[in-house]
């Protein structure tokens, strides 16, 4: 495989990632899409999923990008392909219900953020055997933002052009699926390996 296929293949996910959020911003899908608490309550059970895939505006969307894109190129040698798509549904599907079953009080959200936390967090682990110190600094790193927004709001000039607020809880969410995620698959990886040797014998 040449250079430019295999490139075009390590990126390819969060290529059409991209194209898809893209997408529905341009279409102006936001108000059916959206994560609203009232409207899942009675039934539109997408919303749990599809908040994650739109956007404030095209700032709140170009921040978003540059996260995944800059998370992809940090960690995407990490895991297969699959694995990376099955990480963003777990890392979706927790922001979801998360925000229906631990906060009540949020009425609406939009924004992938939340699941960019996940692959952050299930990205330094995976760094964990090899460089620890790296991924204990990505992992502090990450839950000092978590704990100071919760507590404090957003960090300075993070809402700037932004069009709304920031929803720490939805990072919160995202990082626990990430690593809900990683702790899954290694007692899998474990159970694999544990058949594999017994089979051996």
């Amino acid at each position: 495989m040449n250079a430019p296929r295999r490139l075009l293949r390590v990126w390819r996910l969060p290529l059409l990632l991209a194209a898809l959020l893209l997408a529905l911003q341009a279409l102006g899908l936001r108000d059916a899409l959206e994560y609203r608490r009232a409207a899942v309550l009675h039934g539109q059970l997408w919303r749990l999923l599809t908040g994650n895939l739109v956007h404030l505006g095209w700032v709140h969307l170009l921040r978003d990008l540059a996260g995944l894109f800059l998370i992809w190129g940090l960690f995407a040698p990490r895991l297969r392909e699959r694995a990376w798509l099955a990480l963003i549904l777990v890392c979706t599907t927790a922001v979801g219900l998360g925000l229906l079953a631990f906060s009540p009080q949020i009425a609406w959200y939009v924004g992938i953020s939340g699941v960019l936390f996940g692959l952050f967090c299930a990205g330094a682990l995976l760094e964990w055997r090899q460089r620890p110190l790296y991924a204990c600094a990505l992992l502090l790193g990450m839950t000092a933002v978590i704990i100071w927004t919760l507590h404090a709001g957003a960090l300075p000039g993070e809402t700037r052009d932004l069009g709304g607020a920031v929803v720490p809880q939805a990072h919160l969410y995202g990082a626990l699926g990430g690593a809900t995620f990683m702790l899954f698959r290694q007692g899998w990886l474990r159970l694999r390996a544990t058949r594999g040797a017994g089979e051996g014998r």
